[in-house]
């Protein structure tokens, strides 16, 4: 009997322990216990903004566009009642298309360059290898010659950041101190808060400078450091045997009919001139030197990189300056009320100084900024959830307006201001600081994964899939990014497993480093269907 419980109980143990394994693998959704797995499939994600803002009350709203262009659609009239978010005024984009178009087609021009001479750099750094030159690439670079790459292209766009936020805060200062150094320029008397304002603007604009001078050192010393790895190359290159090139005879003269004196006899003119299939050191009109065995020609400077990646922010500066002209060019109200003023006609130009006036009192707007890298994302018309602070009931907007003036924040970084309204009603406090998420995208993806599946090395996105208790990892192009999942768009399908976490590594601490993983949306959200 005794026997026969101790057999009853270890059954029940096994049952047990069966079951907790279920319970276990259910919850990991993982064929292997070392692992924390998700399955990828279909989902609706959201990608959001989020930020504060300050809640203002409207009584008026007076628009216009930034630049000058022809008038293409005027729907509203003068006493009409509109709406908030409803469109006023458009302007003629064609202009304005082509003008994004031209700017992205000079950043992709400026990105093929410095992959080129980066991969021009990898050519040379690897001519004593045995490599088809088909797979030579940037990333195929040396250690050292890729992380060499990459610190000055990384100085350059920090120097870049830097010169653009130190520009904005002389421009502030300017702004600032102009009725000290001008008192009689719009006639108003000198204050202590005019004193200090200009005092605050100029130790911001000398603060920005020391940090654009440091930066520019950084960037120095990372040119040094590239210049003096391909100069080293170049030399071991150069002290490398030079394999003969076929059909050179033993004596070192070309079988194609190269004298003694290394000329070519049809490598002259009547004239004295040297004709371009050769010249006199060996060398052809393209660069290639026959000594060398068709080596080509010297690569790319540290500061030329340089100088590829200043071009490549100049651009990238351009299309969001194109891209920010072509949303303005559509006027929305932001405001529920009555048009109380129209300045431009329909099929004339209108240009910076014409107006329309909404009047409408009672409603009210959350005004917020955003940096120069998240005002790309930003359009009137989208949806906003405004939840002042010390309530639980979000508000739903629309972003009526971004501007196109930056200033500059403590951090000497530019930013831009953003309106958003908000429908008439509820009692809201002039003042109050209210969260702000701003819906910059969705999407009903057929394969999503968990956000933190996501990792980013460099411009490169990868997941690491689990596969009959094998990993494996996958680069993936990744479309909207929520808080929760993000959508793939490929390199990835419905049903594969992707690793969330590797049970068997220690917890990640404040000292960890590695590759980067998403964030969703800058603070956005994903909601999964299922």
């Amino acid at each position: 009997m005794a026997e026969r419980t101790r057999r009853i109980v270890t059954v029940a143990g096994v049952v047990v322990v069966v079951a907790a394994g279920a319970v276990i693998w259910a919850t990991s959704a993982s064929s292997s216990p070392g692992y924390r797995t998700a399955v990828a499939g279909p989902a609706s994600v959201t990608a959001t903004l989020d930020t504060t803002g300050t809640i203002e009350p409207v009584t008026s709203a007076t628009l216009g566009f930034p630049a000058s262009g022809q008038v293409a659609s005027l729907p509203v009239a003068v006493g009409q009642q509109v709406t908030a978010g409803q469109t006023l005024a458009q302007l003629d984009t064609t202009s304005l298309a082509s003008q994004v178009a031209s700017a992205q087609s000079t950043l992709a021009t400026a990105q093929a360059k410095l992959a080129a001479d980066q991969a021009g750099q990898t050519t040379s750094a690897s001519a004593g290898r045995v490599t088809p030159a088909l797979y030579l690439t940037a990333s195929s670079a040396p250690s050292d010659l890729k992380s060499q790459q990459d610190a000055v292209t990384s100085a350059q766009h920090q120097v870049d950041l830097d010169l653009t936020a130190a520009a904005a805060a002389v421009a502030a200062q300017q702004k600032a101190c102009e009725t000290i150094v001008d008192p009689d320029a719009k006639h108003q008397a000198q204050s202590q808060d005019d004193v200090d304002a200009c005092t605050t603007a100029i130790q911001e604009a000398q603060d920005a400078q020391h940090t654009t001078g440091a930066d520019e050192q950084k960037l120095a010393d990372a040119e040094s450091a590239l210049s003096a790895t391909l100069a080293k190359d170049a030399s071991t290159q150069s002290t490398e045997p030079p394999a003969p090139p076929s059909g050179e005879n033993p004596s070192g003269e070309s079988s194609s009919g190269k004298s003694s004196s290394g000329e070519s006899s049809s490598g002259k003119t009547s004239s004295g001139k040297s004709l371009p299939s050769k010249s006199s050191s060996g060398e052809s009109s393209s660069g290639k030197s026959l000594a060398g065995g068709g080596k080509a020609s010297a690569p790319a400077s540290a500061e030329q990189l340089a100088a590829d990646q200043a071009s490549i922010d100049a651009a990238d500066a351009q299309v969001a300056v194109a891209q920010q002209n072509l949303a303005a060019a559509t006027l929305v109200s932001p405001i529920a009320g009555t048009v109380g003023e129209i300045g431009f006609t329909q099929g004339q130009p209108a240009s910076s100084q014409q107006h329309i006036v909404v009047f409408g009192p009672g409603a009210n707007q959350v005004t917020t900024a955003v940096s120069d890298l998240q005002a790309g994302r930003i359009r009137p018309g989208q949806q906003a959830t405004v939840t002042p602070d010390g309530s639980g009931k979000p508000i739903t907007g629309q972003v009526t307006s971004i501007g196109l003036l930056a200033s500059t924040t403590s951090s000497g970084s530019p930013s831009y201001p953003v309106t958003i309204s908000l429908p008439s009603g509820g009692e809201l406090f002039p003042g109050a600081t209210a969260s702000v998420s701003i819906i910059t995208s969705t999407a009903n993806a057929a394969v999503t994964v968990p956000t933190s599946a996501v990792h980013l090395i460099g411009g490169n996105a990868s997941v690491t899939t689990l596969s009959g208790g094998q990993t494996q990892t996958k680069r993936v192009t990744v479309g909207v990014v929520g808080a929760s999942v993000t959508e793939i768009k490929s390199g990835l399908s419905a049903g594969d497993q992707v690793v969330l976490a590797d049970l068997s590594q220690p917890l990640p601490t404040g000292n960890t480093t590695g590759a980067r993983g998403l964030v969703g949306g800058a603070g956005g959200g994903g909601q999964r269907r299922g």
